[in-house]
Formats: structure tokens, sequence, C-alpha cells
């Protein structure tokens, strides 16, 4: 039997990382996918340039405007643009305007999301250290499904 399943607005959990907010609308262990939406503010660095081996992203732009690297493709996407992430393929993003951007990431298979979980507890454990940010994302990304292969971007005023 399936339930249908109804969040009402502001019920998703959220965790708070650098510049950055993720809640989680849906995810569950029986699902083909999971859904977060992600807040970007302006002037902070987005993701590390990375690759997903066993999951595909796709990213829906709701408020503002994002930057997205995928393979050798760089855009600026509006509200309304969608873009599709398949597993293997290089990819970064990042707040590409001046105000608060927001966006719906799909992830499939469903799972990835804790990573954001873990993220943003390592980091609060990790504090001001710098070794101790490098090390925490290094063992998130071995256990999580991410490959670092570029340095973060950055859009905004600071972007230019």
């Amino acid at each position: 039997m399936h339930d249908t399943k109804i969040i009402p607005p502001g019920e998703g959990s959220t965790v708070s990382l650098p510049g950055n907010e993720v809640t989680f609308v849906h995810s569950g262990p029986d699902s083909a996918y999971s859904l977060l939406e992600w807040k970007a503010a302006p002037d902070v660095p987005g993701t590390p340039l990375h690759i997903h081996r066993m999951t595909d992203e796709a990213f829906y732009v709701l408020e503002g405007m994002f930057g997205f690297q995928a393979g050798e493709q760089t855009v600026e996407a509006l509200p309304g643009a969608f873009v599709f992430v398949p597993k293997g393929l290089a990819h970064a993003f990042w707040n590409a305007g001046p105000t608060l951007a927001k966006m719906f990431i799909t992830v499939s298979p469903p799972g990835f999301e804790r990573y954001f979980e873990d993220l943003a507890e390592g980091l609060a454990a990790a504090g001001n250290s710098a070794t101790a940010v490098t090390e925490v994302r290094k063992t998130l990304s071995k256990k999580h499904d991410i490959e670092v292969v570029g340095p973060p971007r950055q859009g905004g005023s600071a972007g230019h």
C-alpha cells in the first residue's frame, strides 16, 4: 500500500552550512529520489567542483540566480531553469546574483542528503580550524560518494 505524504510549509528538517540552508523536503528508504530545498546567500562560495559516481542530481531554480558548471559548460540559471547532472559528470553550483537564491534539488537514488547533515555537524565541531574543516570534508567525501576535483565557485559582487 502506498501512502500519500504531505509536509506542511516549514515542517521539513533544516541544516545550516556557511552561507547556505538545506531543507529536507522528501526522502525515504523506499523512495526513488530525495527532494531538497537549497537557499544560498549572495557573495559566499558555492560547492567545490565535484563528481558523484552513483548519484544523479536535478536542480530547479525557484528564486534569484544560480551559476552552474556541469562538465565544460557554465550557465547562469534564473527562476524556472532546470539543470540535470548525471552521475559521473563534474559539477558545481553557486549563487550568481546579488540576492538570496533558492532552488529544489532532486537526488536519485535517495540517501545522499545525509551528507549535508553530517557536514553541518562536522563543521560545527571543527570550529575555526582550517585543518579540522579540511579533514571533515575529506572523511565525509569518502563516505558519501563525493570526489572533489576543483575549488568552489563564487558569484555575486565578490565574483566580478
